[in-house]
């Protein structure tokens, strides 16, 4: 419970704000008396399989740093806020996203599943190889398990140990956990006496051309694989996705031949506030090439599902020369800012680059750190489009998402990483745990972290005869230890019917990381005529300014019954209207 000085600091505050606007009604924006939507319709099958799409490298890279910035340079072309979110300033279900972690309770156990179903990859089984991408820094090749699903199969190379399979395994099951679609990928420890070829397997040679699979384009594979002291190799095992792949999604843009496409992506609010995501990994390989669309047939027809895949940049990727890997997450490929700043100042200003060192684990994690890290500052390879559109609510809201994420959630997915050295296992979730924090010490500081509204049953009040429903919010930044609740303070305010009277209201603290607010009645309010309700909760810390509002939108229905059918938080404090 708060101390002394927390309740008295919450009473000046409260009584701070028995001061209200009135006058306000004349610019509102009401909310209907529905349920907010929860599940999107994208998903309603159509004919008409999609062309596969191709998306080359350069041509985006070029695309996104040079043709992109100057288009919009001329163009007017105001970011504004995102499109697909819902009354409650949540997204709903979709084929880009799936309210998880967020919404629901996940048990570690549950983050460490990912999207993995049914049983592993069995390494003391058959495998049948069917094809090879020796190439790339990750090289790796097809196989297909006796049970019949198939498999990428990819390895970590020579530089940084386990890093690059761990961080496809991890991190795919971050996002999962956050709501993105993922594959299903498994660290595997095999004896390569296990693999056959197909016949019909096939390579790519020098040229790209495609020729037969031998013992020795396997070779080329395994020389760039991590092989274990008892012999074994270890592996990144990618199980196939559900559907027929179509080729990789922008992230701009829309699909011309999928009616379901009618929101440009870089308005997609998941999209933008993935920026988050990308930063807590240090994911700056985030690009269309590492995503993939794939045609999920149904009954009538299909749809398009959108996956985010190969996460193996993640957790400190290196890169040569070297200086060019210590800017990595801290400056694009080619940023014109940062080469005209050094060149203005020939160099002699110390960038955040210039002093990164190794970490404790030394190449395997390399230059992922939390020293240094500042999520308003974290750079892509190259632009994302998408990322560069997101607003402060954007990013805040998958902020709060991450904030469910605890340490044991964590713990459970760095678990699937196998790394067999628990010095590994402790410094990345490290890593993890502190550049979370310095997330939520960022984004939940500026827009309220007061979320979850609900109306509960009505409390008997002590001495009196009635009782009343009450709003209840969670407090995120209490929950995460971000703020202590013996300073943490709350003030609320109020507004009735259409004419938003000013009402007075007051702040209950509710165990430890709740404030409730008793709800008044709107005169008339009922059934047959309900009536509008506008409640602000702020919340703040003793002797500091309140952060501003969550504002809950509600119906009276009479009596007790009260419907929360809106949510908003504002930049201000202003009263609405």
């Amino acid at each position: 419970m708060p101390g002394a000085g927390g309740r008295a600091g919450r009473a000046l505050v409260l009584a701070a704000m028995v001061v209200l606007a009135t006058g306000c009604a004349s610019g509102l924006r009401k909310f209907p008396l529905r349920e907010p939507t929860w599940v999107d319709v994208d998903q309603r099958p159509f004919r008409g399989e999609p062309e596969e799409f191709f998306s080359p490298f350069g041509w985006d890279g070029a695309d996104q740093t040079v043709f992109r910035p100057i288009t919009r340079f001329f163009a007017v072309d105001p970011a504004g806020e995102a499109v697909n979110v819902n009354a409650l300033d949540e997204v709903a279900d979709s084929s880009w996203f799936r309210n998880r972690i967020g919404r629901f309770a996940m048990t570690p156990e549950q983050v460490a599943r990912g999207s993995c179903r049914g049983s592993s990859l069995d390494p003391s089984t058959a495998w049948t190889v069917t094809g090879a991408k020796p190439n790339g820094a990750n090289p790796g090749f097809l196989i297909k398990a006796e049970d019949g699903r198939r498999y990428l199969l990819k390895f970590d190379g020579v530089v940084q140990g386990p890093r690059a399979t761990a961080a496809d395994v991890v991190g795919s099951r971050l996002y999962h956990a956050a709501g993105f679609y993922v594959p299903c990928n498994e660290i595997v420890l095999f004896d390569r006496s296990i693999l056959s070829i197909d016949p019909e397997a096939k390579s790519e040679d020098a040229t790209g051309e495609k020729i037969p699979l031998t013992e020795a384009e396997l070779d080329r594979v395994f020389e760039k694989g991590l092989k274990l002291p008892d012999g074994r190799y270890r592996a990144n095992a990618s199980r196939f996705i559900d559907g027929k792949p179509i080729g990789p999604w922008t992230y701009d843009g829309r699909r011309s031949d999928d009616p379901n496409d009618v929101i440009h992506h870089e308005d997609r609010r998941e999209l933008r506030g993935s920026r988050v995501l990308a930063a807590w990994t240090n994911h700056f390989d985030a690009r269309e090439q590492n995503t993939l669309g794939a045609w999920i047939e149904v009954p009538g027809g299909g749809y398009v599902r959108h996956y985010v895949i190969d996460f193996g940049d993640c957790f400190g990727s290196i890169w040569e020369p070297p200086m060019l890997g210590r800017r990595i997450g801290l400056s694009n490929y080619f940023d014109v800012n940062d080469l005209g700043y050094d060149l203005i100042t020939f160099g002699f200003v110390t960038r955040p680059w210039d002093t990164a060192r190794f970490g404790p684990s030394g190449p395997v994690f390399a230059y992922y750190d939390v020293h240094g890290f500042d999520p308003d500052h974290y750079q892509t390879g190259y632009p994302n489009p998408a990322f560069g559109r997101a607003s402060e609510r954007d990013l805040a809201w998958m902020a709060r998402i991450v904030a469910h994420l605890t340490d044991a959630h964590i713990e459970a997915a760095v678990g699937t990483a196998r790394f067999g050295d628990p010095a590994l296992d402790r410094e990345l979730l490290r890593i993890l745990i502190g550049r979370r924090d310095a997330i939520l010490r960022r984004y939940l500081g500026r827009l309220s972290p007061l979320t979850d509204p609900r109306v509960e049953a009505p409390r008997p009040k002590a001495g009196a005869s009635g009782s009343e429903a009450r709003l209840c919010l969670a407090d995120l930044a209490v929950r995460t230890r971000m703020v202590v609740p013996s300073v943490r303070v709350y003030g609320t305010r109020a507004w009735l019917g259409d004419s938003l009277e000013p009402a007075v209201t007051r702040a209950e603290w509710d165990g430890p990381d709740r404030v409730c607010v008793p709800l008044p009645a709107v005169p008339g309010g009922s059934r047959a005529d309900p009536r509008y309700l506008i409640v602000d909760v702020a919340a703040g810390v003793a002797g500091v300014d309140l952060q501003p509002p969550t504002r809950v939108h509600l119906y009276h229905l009479g009596g007790a019954d009260y419907r929360v059918v809106g949510l908003e938080r504002p930049y201000d404090s202003n009263p609405p209207g």
